[in-house]
Formats: C-alpha cells, structure tokens, sequence
C-alpha cells in the first residue's frame, strides 16, 4: 500500500488548514484595525475549531464502523464545499465593547464548516491507515510529521509567496480549488485503506487490547499542549506590538510551533530532548535578567522566539514521550487540541477581562521553568524552593534602590559602573541557573525576575487599562509635573499639570516639531475642515484656528476614555469645543465622509509602536486622496522604534503621483530632557507641488526621497523585513 498516498492527503489537508488562517485572518483586519488581539481571536477560533474536528474524529472511531465514518465524512465535505470560496462580507463591527465575540460568530458564519471538516480529516485518515495490515500501522505517528509539514509549509509560503503574488480573491479561489483535490485524494486513501483493510477495520474501534490511559496521563497531555499554546499566542502579541500586525509577524511564532511537532514526532529527531532541556534554563534567565533592562531592540524579540522554541521543543518532546497505543490515537489528539484550545481561550479570553497588564506571557514563561531539571521531594527542599528566590528578589530590590546611580554611572562610561552592572547580572544569573535543577526553585526565581520588572514598568501608574486593541498607562512624568499616556511601551501624547500650559501640546507634537510648523503654520489655520485618524489624548486640537472644524477618528473607545478624563488630560477640554470623534477603524469610518470632505488629514494610528499596516496601502491612500480637497494635504506620522516607512510613503506618493517633503526631527538636548519635544518623522503630501511651497522656506523639510527596489504596498502585499531597522 502506497504510504506517500496518505502522507500526500495529510500534507494537503494541514496545509489548506493553515493556509486559511493568515488569510481569513487578512480579510479581518480592515474591519477591527491592525491591533494584535485580532489575530489572538483568530487563533482562538482556529483552535476550537481544531477540537470540535477532533471530537468529531473520535467520536467516529469509537462509535461507527469504518464505511459509516467514511459516508458522513464524505457528506460534510460536499456540504462545506457550499461555503467556498471563503469570505467574510464587510460587516461593521460594534462600536463598543470588546469585539470578540462579534468576530468569533464572524467566522463560524464564514468558514466554520469549511474548517471543520479540514480539522476532522488528519486524525481520521491516520485512524483509517491504523486499521490496515501495513507493517506501520501500528505505530501511525509518523505520519503527524508529513500533516505539520503541509503546515508549515503553507504558513511560510503564504507571507512569502502566496500573499505577493495574488489577491485575496484569487487566494480564495485557488484554496477552494485545493478543497476540492483534498475531497478528491480522501476517497482515494478509503479505497486503498479498503483494499487492505486489516480483519477487524469495519467494526468500531475498542481499546481493550491496549494499555490503558489513566488520568494522570490525560492532565500531563492538557498541561503540556496548554503551555506552548498560550506561549504561542503570548510571544506573538509581544512582537507585534511593537513592530506590526501583519501575516509575516502572525506565521513566524506559529510555523516555529508547528516545526517542533515534526521534530518530536519524526521517527529520528534531528534535535535531541536533552540538548533543548539543557537550552531551555539558559535562555529563560537571558529573557528574564534582560527584561529588567528594559531594551527596545529588534533582536531582544529574536530572543524571544529563540526561548519559545525551546520551551515549545521541550513541552512537544515530553508530549511525543508520553503518546499512548494507536488504539488511543483519536482520544490523544482529542486531549491535545483541547490543551491548545484552553491555551488559546485563556490568552484570547479570559486574561484581557483579568489581568490589566499582559501578564499571562510572563507566567507562562515562569510556568515553563517546571519543564526543567528534576524535582526534589522533602521538606527541606520545597523550603529552600521558597526562600532562595525570596532572597534573590531581595537583591533585586537593593539593585532597584541604587538603581539611577547605576544608570548614572553607565551613562557617564565610568569603569566602576560597567564593573557593577557586569558582576550584578552574573551574579544573578549564577544564582539562578543554580535553581535550574530544582523546577519549582527555578520556576519561582524566573517568575521574581519577571515580576519585578513587571512592577517597575507600572511602578507610579496613575491608571492602568486594558482593551481588545491594546495596553493602556497613564503615568506621572518630570517629577509629577506632566502627565503621559503610554500604549504598550510606546508614548502617545503628554500633558501638562501647569493651568498655564494645558494648550501646550507635546512631545511629538510640539510647537518646535514638524507638527508645529505645519499646524500652527498661517496656511493650514485657513484650512477649515480638519481630519484626524487616531486620537492620542487630543494634542493636536490645540492647533485648531477659530472656524475651523477637527474630525478625529478613534477604534478604541477607551482612548477616547483616557484622554476626555480632565485628570490626567485637558487637551480636549481646553481646545476641542469644535471637535467630534468617530469611532470604529479609519477605512470604514472614513467611508462616511462626504468625498473631497477634508482640506488636511493626518493619519497618527498606532497600535504601541505599531503602525496598521492596512493604513499604509494603495487603496487607503485611494480613499484618503477621495476625501481630501484638491489642494488639501496628506500628513503621515511615521516614527517608529523599529521600522522605517519613510521609502514605503515615498513609493506610494510615487505610484499616486503625488508631490511630498519629509522631515527626520531631532529636538535639541535642553527639549528633549524636559520632556517638551520627542525624535518625530513626519511626511507631508499634496497632489500639487506648488501646495507645500510654504514649508520648503524651512530647511528642515526635505523632498520626499525613495529607496530603489522599494515595492508597492497593497492591501494584499506588505514586506516589513525590508523596512526593519536591525540596529
């Protein structure tokens, strides 16, 4: 019997599954914005439905007789085709209120079934080859490997190959074609699974002949498939919210996930268990002693990565140890999938409505330091378990009163203050890997590391809040004398306690900045209709002249929230009596704009540091150049911690024919020390040149200069490894 037949149909199979979760998950995001619990709900969904297809297929092998299982099988799969090609409309979603469960029923209503039956075919297709009388058939496992290999394959060549070269029409259209062949080679596996069908294949399946599974076995499955599946979902809200919610960022953690069950499950793992064991304590401390620094670098989020793929390596190893008879092969998937499922659930979920912070993937990172070492029984041992990492938080919060001395020191390049920092960290470090072959004692060192930069990142919070779209902090600055509002680990505006400077805008946007000289400029005082995408807390209605109306479009109503709290901002209470803010994502809310609406539109989204990138296309620019007034200007905000959108502005006004000028500013020393002005990169457009002719008086403003090779973004394509700043 030809095994590449059923290694062909699994491949197939997984690969249509994961290759329609980027993509639906791309049709999504110009209706709830570019915010990463967009693709946290997504995989939420995703997850169930994996389970209710496992369900499914065990319910099948436990209760029908193989010919049975094979008919209803073959009817859903003709039922599914109904729904193809997959799409999701373009309805609104609510204006507030967290989205969720708007977007789950979305789904369900636009590729469940579809789904389902993808879900069902992997665990039902290796059942079938179980039953026959292949040398292999006893031990099927292996044939998970070629299924997460589809998977993989698909989640890399989607950003790569699949998502440059077509649209999301042609997408669904080529996917659907897929749907069908896989229909196709799944009666050709039954036919040939038939013809050598072992003697007791058309009765349904009992696992009295096989070991049992007791339920000490069931929980290690859940706890082993929960811990990488919420670290899954945890690493790849941390990297995308500071670069960008994109399918290239979605895949990476993800195809790193699925590359360690084919690893595991290979009949020879080209990495062994005990090395990634051996990994596995190492990098933890590195994550954790380098997150009380607080760096903001490219390569501290490679780090992560690296450290999820050992966890995840190590958590699929001790799983693959611990797989039962293929009797019970329905039954070990089904616990599997319902370990990820609760996984997803708790981070899509359960720790928005909980935690205000995003803490889950801190303790899912202190929770994986149980993976290691061996446990030590005894009294003594569980005492030490707790005492030693109390003592090493003492010394980090000796390390944290002596901290400014500390930065003090390292700033001014004093040998004594490396010295410090350099014996400080080994210290710790030291004595953390000494904990390393106590789980529990290791666990609980990690998690006072992790903690205490936790606390120190809200240390002095004013107010802390949580949304679908994002973290929120509004902390005390220069000495209590300003206010600032924090989204992730980004800056979105700053206000002053001063009576006398509550019309003083800020940081970005200050009087010295590009957004000063442009706003407060006599030209665009005379432009009456003002339109604004995001919202901060309202600087920049401080530069509205009398007669002119600001329109600010807002997705998240708690923003809104924060910055109309007289507390912490004035900004809308002392200069935005003329201003409205509409709320839902700019592309839809934009749509209701009369065309040629706005004489000057700025687009200031960001989601922490990152920026929407369905913001940042051919077609938004279409739609921002239909509602803006022929001799209106186009302003984009595009500072950015680790991308560099200036070439991609430049591109697109390139292709629009549009004329721009730029500017890279860099406050001086005595502004940027006092808080008042912040590095900002502003780029300004028209479709006349002769329309920014009074900002070229400046030398500040520069013309608008591309990078050679730099492609077109488009609602389809976006390329963000060619725009990251690797320094």
């Amino acid at each position: 019997m030809p095994i590449l037949l059923f290694a062909c149909t699994l491949f197939l199979s997984s690969a249509l599954l994961f290759a329609v979760q980027p993509m639906i998950s791309k049709m999504v995001l110009p209706l709830l914005g570019g915010s990463p619990g967009v693709w946290n709900a997504c995989m939420c969904f995703f997850q169930a439905g994996l389970l209710a297809g496992y369900a499914y297929a065990h319910l099948l092998a436990r209760r029908l007789a193989w010919t049975t299982q094979a008919m209803l099988h073959g009817t859903l799969l003709l039922l599914a085709v109904l729904f193809l090609p997959p799409a999701l409309g373009q309805a609104a979603a609510p204006a507030d209120g967290s989205p969720v469960w708007w977007l789950l029923g979305l789904l369900a209503l636009g590729i469940g079934l579809p789904f389902f039956v993808l879900s069902a075919t992997a665990p039902l297709v290796q059942h079938w080859f179980s039953r026959t009388r292949h040398p292999d058939a006893r031990n099927p496992y292996f044939l998970y490997a070629a299924s997460n290999a589809g998977s993989l394959l698909a989640l890399l060549g989607y950003p790569l190959l699949i998502e440059p070269q077509w649209d999301l029409d042609q997408q669904g259209l080529a996917w659907s074609g897929g749907f069908v062949l896989l229909g196709l080679a799944l009666a050709a596996c039954f036919a040939e699974a038939r013809a050598q069908r072992s003697d007791d294949a058309d009765e349904p399946l009992t696992a009295a002949a096989a070991p049992a599974v007791s339920g000490r076995q069931r929980l290690q499955w859940l706890a082993l498939s929960f811990l990488p599946s919420s670290l899954l979902l945890g690493v790849t809200t941390f990297i995308t919210t500071d670069l960008a919610s994109t399918p290239l960022l979605w895949v990476i953690p993800l195809a790193l996930y699925l590359t360690t069950f084919i690893f595991v499950f290979a009949r020879r793992p080209p990495l062994r268990h005990e090395w990634m064991r051996r990994a596995l304590p190492h990098l933890l401390i590195l994550i954790a002693l380098l997150s009380l620094l607080h760096i903001a670098s490219v390569w501290l989020l490679v780090l992560h990565l690296a450290g999820f793929f050992v966890i995840t390596m190590v958590s699929h190893g001790e799983l693959a140890a611990r797989r039962p008879h293929a009797a019970h092969l329905t039954e070990f998937y089904l616990y599997m999938s319902l370990g990820g499922v609760l996984g997803g659930i708790f981070n899509a979920l359960l720790a928005p409505a909980i935690f205000s912070g995003v803490y889950e993937y801190p303790l899912m990172l202190a929770a994986s330091c149980l993976l290691a070492g061996q446990a030590v029984a005894g009294r003594r041992a569980l005492a030490l378990d707790v005492l030693l990492p109390a003592l090493l938080l003492g010394v980090l919060v000796l390390l944290s009163l002596g901290s400014d001395e500390l930065r003090s020191l390292l700033a001014k390049g004093g040998r004594a203050g490396i010295v410090i920092a350099v014996l400080t960290f080994a210290g710790l470090a030291t004595l953390l890997l000494s904990f390393s072959s106590r789980p529990l004692r290791f666990a609980l060192g990690i998690a006072a590391c992790l903690g205490f930069a936790m606390v120190r990142q809200v240390q002095g919070a004013l107010e802390m809040d949580r949304s679908f779209f994002g973290i929120y902090k509004v902390i005390q600055v220069d000495e209590g004398r300003r206010t600032a509002l924090l989204h992730g680990t980004t800056v979105h505006g700053v206000a002053s306690h001063d009576p006398a400077h509550y019309r003083l805008p800020m940081s970005y946007y200050a009087v010295a900045g590009p957004f000063g000289q442009l706003l407060a400029s006599e030209t665009a005082r005379r432009l009456p209709r003002i339109g604004v995408v995001g919202l901060g807390v309202g600087s920049l209605t401080c530069y509205a002249a009398p007669g002119q109306t600001w329109t600010f479009h807002e997705i998240d109503p708690l923003v809104e929230h924060l910055a109309r709290d007289a507390r912490h901002f004035r900004y809308l209470q002392e200069c935005g009596q003329n201003t409205s803010v509409l709320i839902g994502d700019a592309r839809l809310t934009l749509e209701q704009v009369a065309d040629e609406g706005y004489d000057l539109l700025v687009l200031d989204a960001y989601s922490s540091d990152s920026i929407p990138l369905h913001l940042m296309s051919r077609e938004a620019l279409a739609l921002y150049l239909q509602k803006l007034s022929p001799h209106g200007l186009l302003v984009f905000h595009v500072t950015n911690r680790h991308l560099d959108l200036m070439p991609v502005l430049a591109r697109l006004a390139q292709d629009a024919g549009l004329s721009g000028l730029q500017q890279r500013f860099r406050p001086a020393d005595s502004l940027r020390r006092q808080g008042d002005a912040l590095a900002t990169d502003v780029i300004v457009l028209s479709r006349d040149a002769a329309d920014l002719a009074f900002l070229q008086a400046g030398s500040a403003w520069q013309p608008l200069a591309g990078v050679p090779g730099t492609p077109l973004w488009t609602d389809s394509y976006s390329n963000i490894l060619s725009v990251i700043r690797w320094r």
